[in-house]
């Protein structure tokens, strides 16, 4: 909306207030309908008449002050504000307007959030923001958006520069996520952790509302504008209504008084009646005197938890939102407390009742206890209670097991094994039976929350085997919300949803993520209990691990996997040992030990009798590449085209197993030399993860990443910087800019930079890059060892030796096996700076060697130590087998790189010198 379409629809409120603030107050409602068709604005109309008891004067400095904000200037899209350009227009409020803005300046890169403050341009208002703006942005909690910078408009309003934060409003998020009941007071548990840190650091929120809350894509909240609507009101005058948004303010801030935590506590109490009834209350917007509706009644008729709503949860909202501020809880910690309470069956406080509810919470709690504790009767009572559990347990797993098989009977009776469409018959596919099973299970199975929640972890796991991972990453968090429900409360089940939401977030590249997940379902399980589980636990934990490239942990994971899997019987667990040590297979590829590689690998593949599984298709594509990285690309490249041929059989075109098989072939026509073929298949690649991860995924990324490294193999630096920074902007949006996977892009594109003599800018990148992959990275990781390794190359490009030979000292002989010969390299690089041209000419003539016997004669790699040497030779006078060097470099120059090439360019230089002048010609 316009700045003139606001400031005309704010005195449209005003003239329609004007008319009706007169009549009764029953025939407010009927009286702005009858004047105003535009709903929105009936509304807006009915809160200020509503909220008339505190005063014609007050509501009448409220339209003004609403009056000035409208009309006050607005930005647009692309002016600057100091350093930073505006971007986009974020949204619109009562305090302001916030624009995402980039740092324009060339000083360095940020994204930002910048807030023009409407309506307080007063010199004394102004002042006091600034002053006050310190104290924001000293409050510096992980979950709280940083206040970084602020500033006056050139007409005097003021402004201010945050975190950009990526995520979903607090509302939309669970809506999008579809939470259950207990994931949403979890996650109400959450923001009020980061109230109650602010709280402890004196500091107050005062505009608690869903969009203040955001939340990312890994699960956590982020509170935005903390203590700003505080300061705001400080900076007026006492008595006047404060900032805030109607509805989750408390009355005494609406009222313009004091205010203090317990103020914060009812805008919680609103967030909460809003997340369990799953819709805005009824008096939301409304600024009278009438309390806030329990979450019960306010929930709609077909809400699924709305029963459980009743007692302890509508009491805790009920005191939460008490408008006597006495009659609240008296602190954020109080509120946790009884939510607290609420999910581990205690009795909660705002109860406030008898014996008997405190009989009943604990019986619901402790009833295995108390048959324990039945005196003289208690060895019968507890065979008893043992064989009821026993049979109740095996009714309950028989009814699931039956209402979930006559929900497979539905979906398959009418489908099985053809669809018949008005083209005749179809025949279905297994992803078709998933889609058709996934839409009808909410519906099918609604009253049957076990049952439910069972049947949501058997479709998660079926997708994410399937390789479909954004459906199987929304049903398994639905899978795990349903069983950890207070009223299902299977931790057990739990636990095993968690295996398979652990592997799959590392699967997407979140190892962090991961390992918590993981770690979480290890909590969940009994010590004793589920030792099948307790060992997957352990393996997803370990793939994890190696996502982070903890190797010596993971390989402790997998160890302690195997021995749990050990003292289960062999025919149960014969498929989880053989992913096992798939899962140990790749951790050893990553890690540069070939061999135990390998080895783990054909056990894989020797203890699958059917080849066509996705193990065997993982195994083979793994087992392609370590042949790869052996430089035995025909034997590697047949595995790979079956490979591809049987993924797309299994799971048709669109699957990561698909996807997977050509990651594998790029990589081995990328490192055979056959560019045009590996860029066909990087296309298709990336294609592909578009449709199944996402443009904006970590694995997306991934592709991004390997393809620029193709094209400054091919000499296109232009299009491999491009590619190197969307990948690094993914990676730090999805995972953060401190991410070892981040941070291993930023070296990377920092090398690119480096090798186009950019060293300021390189510079910057590589040592922030080194300094955080040594701080999360053990010493042997390979991505620890190529970010030192190219900061290295950057020192001595700089001629700084001395600090190139102090990094590789600290190396010492930890290199594997794939960074022999960049190593080599720089070694003679270092000897050639420090004027050791002997040494120099012995490394060249080494590395050299190393490339022919790894790679062959006509690859990118022997060509360029071949211009190495030549370079060398003729600094030391050696014209014709420099030139004989060079020719023999010629052709695998001109047949892999383009015209352009920076390495094309040095060989032409190099050429007229070795050849008197006369170049190629010569």
């Amino acid at each position: 909306m316009s700045t003139a379409e606001e400031a005309a629809r704010w005195r449209q409120t005003r003239e329609l207030f004007d008319a009706v603030c007169d009549l009764p107050r029953t025939q407010w409602r009927q009286q702005v309908q009858q004047h105003c068709r535009d709903p929105a604005l009936a509304e807006d109309v009915l809160q200020l008449l509503h909220a008339q008891t505190q005063g014609l004067s007050r509501i009448s400095s409220r339209l003004d002050a609403a009056l000035a904000r409208a009309l006050t200037p607005e930005l647009a899209v692309g002016q600057r504000l100091g350093p930073w350009r505006l971007t986009a227009r974020i949204a619109g409020g009562g305090m302001g307007t916030v624009f995402k803005a980039e740092r324009d300046d060339g000083v360095y890169r940020r994204t930002v959030a910048i807030k023009l403050l409407h309506g307080m341009p007063g010199a004394g208002e102004v002042e006091r923001l600034q002053a006050e703006r310190q104290v924001l942005a000293g409050l510096n909690l992980p979950d709280v958006a940083r206040l970084y910078d602020g500033g006056t408009t050139p007409d005097g309003y003021p402004y201010l520069v945050m975190e950009y934060i990526e995520g979903l409003p607090l509302d939309r998020h669970c809506a999008t996520h579809a939470l259950g009941l207990a994931a949403r007071l979890r996650l109400f548990l959450d923001v009020c952790a980061v109230v109650r840190s602010a709280h402890e650091r004196l500091v107050l929120h005062c505009d608690l509302k869903p969009g203040n809350v955001l939340v990312r894509p890994d699960g956590r909240p982020v509170l935005l504008d903390f203590g700003l609507a505080r300061v705001l009101n400080d900076a007026r005058e006492r008595g006047e209504a404060g900032y805030c948004t109607p509805g989750y303010a408390s009355p005494e801030l609406v009222n313009g008084e004091p205010v203090g935590v317990a103020s914060d506590v009812y805008s919680l109490g609103v967030l909460l009646v809003e997340l369990l009834s799953t819709r805005r209350c009824a008096q939301a917007l409304q600024l009278g005197e009438a309390p806030v509706i329990l979450p019960s009644a306010n929930a709609p008729p077909g809400l699924r938890w709305r029963r459980a709503l009743r007692g302890d949860l509508d009491a805790i909202a009920a005191r939460a939102c008490a408008r006597d501020v006495a009659a609240r809880y008296r602190s954020v910690e109080t509120l946790m407390a009884d939510v607290t309470r609420y999910l581990e069956r205690r009795p909660v406080a705002a109860r406030q009742s008898g014996r008997l509810y405190r009989l009943v919470r604990g019986v619901q709690r402790n009833g295995r206890g108390l048959a324990a504790a039945a005196g003289a009767l208690s060895l019968a009572l507890i065979f008893v209670a043992g064989l009821v559990q026993a049979r109740r347990h095996a009714e309950e797993e028989a009814a699931i097991a039956h209402q979930v098989g006559d929900f497979m009977v539905g979906v398959f009776e009418t489908a099985d094994p053809y669809l018949r469409t008005e083209r005749g018959q179809q025949e279905l596919s297994a992803r078709q039976l998933l889609d058709k099973a996934a839409l009808r299970v909410s519906q099918d199975l609604a009253d049957a929350p076990a049952q439910l929640a069972r049947m949501r972890a058997v479709l998660g796991t079926a997708y994410r085997n399937s390789g479909v991972p954004r459906q199987a990453d929304v049903l398994l968090q639905q899978a795990y919300d349903g069983f950890i429900d207070p009223r299902v409360n299977r931790p057990a089940d739990a636990a095993a949803v968690l295996v398979e939401l652990s592997l799959q977030k590392t699967q997407g590249g979140n190892g962090a993520l991961g390992q918590a997940l993981a770690e979480r379902g290890l909590a969940l399980l009994p010590s004793s209990a589920a030792m099948a589980t307790r060992a997957r636990l352990h393996g997803a934990r370990g793939m994890a691990l190696v996502n982070q490239q903890q190797f010596d942990r993971a390989e402790a994971a997998f160890d302690t996997a195997m021995e749990l899997y050990a003292k289960l019987p062999h025919s149960g667990v014969a498929s989880e040992k053989l992913a096992l040590s798939y899962n140990k297979g790749l951790m050893y590829l990553r890690w540069g030990r070939l061999a135990s590689a390998e080895r783990e690998l054909r056990q894989v593949l020797g203890g699958s009798p059917r080849r066509r599984t996705s193990m065997a298709l993982a195994a083979e594509m793994r087992l392609a590449q370590i042949l790869r990285e052996q430089g035995r690309f025909a034997q590697a490249l047949p595995l790979l085209q079956a490979g591809l041929r049987h993924a797309q059989e299994l799971y048709g075109p669109e699957s990561s197993f698909v996807l997977m098989q050509h990651d594998g072939l790029a990589d081995l026509y990328r490192d055979w030399g056959d560019y045009a073929a590996a860029e066909r298949q990087y296309q298709l690649r990336q294609h592909l993860s578009g449709l199944i991860d996402g443009t904006g995924s970590v694995e997306y990324s991934m592709g991004l990443f390997n393809y620029g490294d193709l094209q400054e193999l091919r000499g296109d630096l232009a299009q491999a910087e491009q590619l190197y920074r969307q990948a690094l902007a993914i990676r730090r949006e999805r995972l953060g800019a401190q991410s070892p996977t981040s941070l291993r892009a930023e070296s990377g594109l920092g090398a690119l930079l480096m090798r186009q003599a950019r060293m300021q800018e390189a510079g910057t990148l590589l040592l922030h890059a080194d300094a955080g992959l040594d701080a999360a990275l053990p010493a042997d990781a390979p991505g620890r060892i190529e970010a030192r390794l190219n900061r290295i190359d950057w020192h001595i490009r700089q001629d700084d030796t001395a600090q190139a030979q102090a990094l590789l000292r600290q190396l010492g002989a930890r290199i594997p096996a794939t960074q022999q010969l960049r190593l080599l390299r720089i070694r003679a690089d270092l000897a050639e700076r420090s004027g050791e041209g002997a040494a120099a000419l012995a490394l060249r003539r080494t590395a050299l060697e190393h490339a022919r016997s790894l790679h062959g004669d006509g690859k990118l790699e022997t060509a360029t130590c071949r211009i190495d040497l030549a370079e060398t030779l003729l600094r030391l006078g050696h014209r014709q087998p420099a030139l004989e060097a060079l020719l023999q470099a010629l052709p695998t120059i001109e047949r892999l790189q383009v015209d352009d090439a920076p390495a094309r360019r040095r060989l032409d230089g190099l050429l007229l010198l070795a050849s008197g002048g006369r170049g190629r010609a010569g």
